[in-house]
């Protein structure tokens, strides 16, 4: 299996979640600052989001690590979607192009897995 389109998941990933880690940060300043009026609720709540969009990222990364491509699939579709929504445009285009890579390296992990044709 190529090993680089792994590695280039994982740099997606890593992206991701360092992306996601500061969006949050500061929107969570943000919302503080801001809490006396409702408005900083909003990017309280965003930045929240993203922080747990940082973790569960993190939690990808381990499953891809340890090969399991068909749920770290699985779930990167799921932390795509909610990133699209409360995480920010550019968070959920880099997971959807991560979700995007799962196909080529599951693809190329069933052809390794596959025994030689008889002949």
């Amino acid at each position: 299996m190529a090993l680089s389109e792994v590695e280039s998941l994982k740099s997606l990933l890593n992206i991701a979640s360092i992306l996601a880690l500061v969006f949050g940060i500061l929107l969570i300043i943000w919302g503080a600052l801001t809490i006396t009026v409702f408005v900083g609720i909003v990017p309280l709540i965003f930045g929240i989001v993203d922080l747990i969009i940082y973790f569960q990222i993190k939690e990808i990364i381990r499953l891809v690590e340890r090969g399991q491509y068909k749920e770290a699939k699985d779930k990167t579709m799921i932390w795509m979607i909610i990133g699209f929504i409360f995480g920010g445009l550019i968070i959920g285009i880099i997971l959807l192009i991560a979700y995007l890579k799962y196909d080529t390296i599951i693809r190329q992990k069933a052809a390794a897995t596959l025994p030689p044709p008889p002949g």
